[in-house]
Parts: structure tokens; sequence; C-alpha cells
């Protein structure tokens, strides 16, 4: 089992860091239910980001694409189903992490900024581009913080798939143990009940729906209903109000050019030695410091240097460049040095947990300075998104004030420059807060909500206070309102009644020595040769049908209520050359296999206590 992990984790880091840039791309083309999903949930306090949506969403694609071909996509599959796969990849995704965690395998932040600066797909003419860097990230819908973050979950992976061992088995001989299992056939004799058809052929009368109805009053409770007046307080409210002083936009200009000092950017270059290719710490040190010397002296020059004997030999021919850095890109250590360096100084030596190194200053980058007509638009909504987010905090700490002063609904409103507005009695199902969706309808209907208190719910971009004004209590709903449906469940009675009858002869039915009675959604037939993916049955009978011996008696329902009651015979298992080149195409069961035995792994291993909400997980 613990090779099904290791196949699960093997490759991630060159997935995720190599073909990040591509994920949003995949994403977008690969369902019909769009990039934006409404909720994302948490799986052990760990939020569940958009990003981590599209990057479950690219290996579920991949996998699939693995198992039925390249023309294979999630469209092809129901939106339930995608959304499903999806969810149980991030859970997974999650629960590995909290594991590395939690055994100490997690990796730093300036390790996975490492691993990106040692990537070919950012690597420029002269080593490192932190420009190309950026540009790729940002194009493709990724913050540095994001990107980073992703690298440092993939390392940790990587260290936990090496932490946790490997045991190999025979591949070729579960496949064809899994394409024997699944072309042997069986003939199945079975007796069906319709449910459907049985009820609505069951009598029953309003008298008999009367009197189920008396016996089982709470069966027939109302929804609870509420009514609730609220003041929504929005960002897009508030930025309708705002108007931009003249001047506001050349003094923020004037701020811009300013600021442009804080946005340099450094190219830097390296000579370094790996400890681990010397006797010891000290013995690399010294070599380091003795190059450092003969450079200073002019014995060397920093580049011939590199080139002699840089252990680093991605960077050898371009004379040790790393790219740029606008402060972050870089280990700490470096960032520290380059603060206080000039273009062409060179570093002291400077140690990382593994090798050492002296950096050169290469290049000092300013970026563009644009002019004021190329920066006034952005420029101006920059200012009218600032004066309304803190118009809607200044509202919402003034009318919070107010609530906490014990003031009523009526003088919020009188307060507010937003309007009030009502629900109408509705129930759980029906309420709805138009202009404020981020909150939770169950919230509402919370035992601790009572009437004419107020309540406040607050999201990213909007406020709600909200007060309960008025309350049905669940009641008994009169008959009349109700008939149909007690008489639907008298019917209902009357099936499992006729059910749990005929149940006493079936074994003597499908033997032979009894007639099937003449009832309304009844039948008993036979289907030959019967495999175990047939659609011939529901795969909950077939299933329980070949994890049966022979002949014995199967009882089984399937999902939309009907029942089976099953015997299987002559069964036929195919030899290896009975199922030929067939076997080809049992590789993608077996892989597709392997991820379940995964998942189940994944459950038994890590899951144990852990806590996971997904709660409303799906498309806009």
């Amino acid at each position: 089992m613990l090779e099904l992990l290791r196949n699960f984790l093997s490759g991630k880091r060159v997935i995720v860091i190599a073909c990040l840039l591509a994920i949003p791309f995949v994403f977008l083309g690969s369902t019909s239910f769009g990039t934006t999903f409404s909720s994302f949930g948490t799986v052990n306090g760990e939020p569940v980001t958009q990003i981590d949506i599209n990057l479950a969403t690219s290996q579920v694609s991949q996998r699939l694409k693995s198992i039925y071909g390249e023309d294979f996509t999630l469209e092809d599959l129901d939106e339930e189903t995608s959304l499903n796969l999806i969810k149980s990849e991030i859970v997974n995704q999650k629960t590995l992490l909290s594991a590395a965690k939690k055994m100490g395998l997690t990796t730093s932040e300036k390790k996975a900024k490492q691993e990106i600066i040692n990537l070919d797909m950012f690597q420029g003419d002269q080593g490192f581009d932190q420009a190309l860097f950026e540009s790729s990230i940002r194009v493709n819908g990724f913050s540095s913080d994001e990107y980073i973050r992703l690298v440092q979950e993939s390392m940790s992976l990587d260290t936990l798939q090496k932490a946790i061992g490997v045991s190999a088995f025979p591949i070729e001989q579960d496949i064809l143990s899994m394409a024997s299992m699944l072309e042997t056939s069986r003939d199945i004799n079975f007796i069906k009940i319709n449910k459907a058809d049985l009820e609505n052929s069951q009598k029953a009368s309003l008298t008999e729906g009367q009197e189920f109805y008396d016996a089982n009053p709470l069966l027939f409770l109302s929804q609870e209903k509420r009514d609730f007046s609220y003041i929504v307080l929005t960002f897009d409210a508030f930025k309708k109000q705002v108007d931009v002083p003249e001047g506001y936009v050349a003094e923020a200009y004037d701020d811009y050019i300013a600021d442009i000092d804080n946005q340099i950017q450094n190219r830097i270059s390296h000579f370094m030695i790996e400890k681990s290719n010397h006797e010891n710490s000290a013995a690399a040190k010294d070599i380091i410091s003795s190059v450092l010397s003969d450079i200073q002296s002019g014995i060397l020059t920093f580049e011939n240097a590199v080139v002699a004997s840089s252990d680093d030999a991605a960077s050898k021919e371009s004379f040790g460049d790393l790219g740029l850095s606008s402060g972050d890109a870089f280990p700490e250590e470096f960032e520290t040095a380059i603060s206080t360096m000039a273009v062409n100084d060179l570093s002291e030596v400077i140690e990382l947990d593994d090798s050492f190194h002296i950096i050169k200053l290469t290049e000092i980058l300013k970026p563009e300075l644009k002019s004021l007509a190329v920066m006034e638009k952005q420029i101006l909504g920059e200012l009218i998104d600032a004066e309304a987010l803190a118009l809607m905090q200044e509202g919402f700490i003034d009318l919070e004030a107010m609530v906490l002063e014990g003031l009523t609904f009526g003088e919020l409103a009188d307060a507010s420059t937003q309007p009030i507005n009502v629900t109408g009695l509705k129930s759980i199902n029906e309420i709805n807060l138009e202009g404020f969706e981020d909150y939770a309808p169950a919230d509402l209907f919370d035992a601790a909500v009572m009437p004419n208190k107020i309540e406040i719910f607050e999201s990213e971009d909007s406020y709600a206070f909200v007060m309960l004004t008025q309350k049905i209590e669940p009641a008994v709903q009169p008959f009349i309102e109700v008939a149909d449906l007690a008489i639907a469940e008298v019917r209902t009675q009357k099936a499992n009644q006729a059910i749990e009858e005929f149940t006493k002869d079936v074994k003597e039915i499908l033997d032979g020595s009894k007639l099937l009675p003449q009832i309304a959604g009844i039948s008993n037939e036979t289907f030959k040769n019967v495999k175990r993916f047939s659609s011939l049955l529901p795969s909950e009978v077939i299933s329980e049908t070949f994890e049966s011996s022979l002949g014995s008696l199967v009882t089984s329902s399937a999902f939309n209520g009907d029942k089976y009651w099953a015997q299987s015979s002559n069964e036929v298992i195919p030899t290896q050359e009975d199922l030929g080149e067939a076997i080809d195409q049992y590789k993608g069961f077996y892989n597709e296999s392997l991820g379940k035995q995964f998942s189940g792994f994944i459950d038994k291993a890590f899951k144990k206590n852990q806590k996971v909400r997904l709660e409303n997980f799906g498309p806009n």
C-alpha cells in the first residue's frame, strides 16, 4: 500500500512546479461549469482557494486522460461526478499536506524560493530572470506568494514521499488478474419489484389517508418561516457615492513617482561552493574565502572564478547570473547583502544550509516611469475604491456602535444611507438577503436568532444588519392541504407490506417450484453472460451477486428504491489466451483501481479526526 502512496506522490513536484503555468488554461477548457466557485470551505482548518481548485481540476483532468485517452475531458462526465472527483482530489491533497506538517516535513519558504530560482522556465539569457518570472505567473493568474506556496506544498509532498518508503508488487500479474475478474461472466436469474409501479397499484381511500394523518401528525409539519428586515452596506453602492475632488489624481501621481524608488530590481551573479563536495563545512568555507581573497586582490576576476570552480553548473555559462529580484526572490541572506551593495560590489562569504556563496551586484533597474495621461484612469479607479472602502467601513462602524448602544432598527435605518429591505415570510430554502449573498441561510434560522434582536453579518466587500421581525413555528398542516401526501404514504405502507409477504416465496419462485404472482410492478427474468460492468442490471445488484457464491440468494436495492432478488449460475472464467489483446485496455482500469485503493489508504492512514468543510461546493 505504501507503493500506492509513492505512485500518487511521485512526479508531483514536477507536475506542480514545471507545469503550474499551464493549469489555469487547462482548467478553463476542461469543464462546462467555469473557473469560479461559490464556496470553497476548509480541510483541517486550512482554507481551500481558487488556485487549489484549479490545480485539483487539472490533475483530475490529466488522470482521466491517462485512463480514457487524450480526447476525454471532464465535460464527458456529469457535473456532479466532476465536482466529486475534484473535491476528493482537494481533500486528499490537503490531507497529505496536513500529515506532512504534523510529521515536521514541510518545506521552508526560503528553500521554495531557491527551487524557483533554479527552474529552467524562469531562466533568461543570463540566468534567473525576475521579470520573466513575475510576468509568467501574473499572466496565468498567480501572485508570487501563491506560486511560492504551491512550490512549498509540492516540495513538502516530495519530502513526505521520501519519508514513507517503498514496496513494489507485480504490476503485470495484477493487471491480468483484474482483466480476468472483469471478463468473468455469470447467468443471473432475478425477480424485480418496481417500487413506483407497486405503490401506484395500491388502493388507498381518503378515509385511510385521514387515519394515517391522525396517527402520524408529526409527518405533516409545515416548515418554520421567518421574516427579516435588513440593511446592507456594499462596496459597489458606496463606489457610486464617491466624487474625487479636483487635484487628487495629480497628488496621487506625485506619490506614484516617489514610489518608483521602492520598485527597484537588482540583478546578481553568484559563485557557489557546495558543502557536500568537501571534507567538511570548514574546508568548503576555506576554499571560498581563498577565492574571494584572490578576486579582491585582482589575481582573479569574479567571472573567471565562476567559470573555473563554481559548483553551480547551471549558471557557469552566464558567469553565475541569477537574474533579477525586487527584494524577495532570493534567500534572505542574499537580499540582506544586496541592500548595502552598489553595482559591481562583491559580498562577503554568505552561508546557506548546504552551501557558501559570493554574490556580485551586476545591475540595478528602475521601473518605467509612466505619464500622467497613461496612469490617470488607473489612479482614479484606485482613489474611488479606497474612498468607497473607507466610507463603507465608516458606515459599518457607526451602525455597529449604535447596535451596541441598544438603539432600535428604525434608528439604524434613519442613520444609514442605505435603504431597509424585507425578506417576507420565507422558509430556510426560500430565504434570500438580496445584495448580501455571502451569508448562510442556516445562520438566520439558528435558535440563537431572537425576534427584535439585530444580527450583524460581515463579508469581504459588504456588511448586513439583520433583524428577525416575525416567526411562524412549524405546525401540523390541515388534512385538506396534505391529503395527497397522506394517501401516498398509505400506498407506500401497503406496498411495503406486499413486499414483506412476497419475500416469503421468493426462493421457491426462483427455483421454479412456485409461480410468480400477478402483481403490478413484479417481474421474473434471466440475463445470460452478465459481466461485472454490465448495464443490464443496477451496479449494486451485479456487485453483490458477483461477491456471493453461485446459487446463493442475494437481496439488493437499487438507488431508486427498486427491489431485487437474484441467483447466479454458470460462471465462465476466461483464460489468458481468451483475453488476448483486450488485456491492454485493462491497464487503464488498473490505474483507476490504484487511485481508489490509494484513497482508502489515505482514509485509514491520515484522515482520523480530520475536519472537512466543503459546504455548497460548486460553481456559481
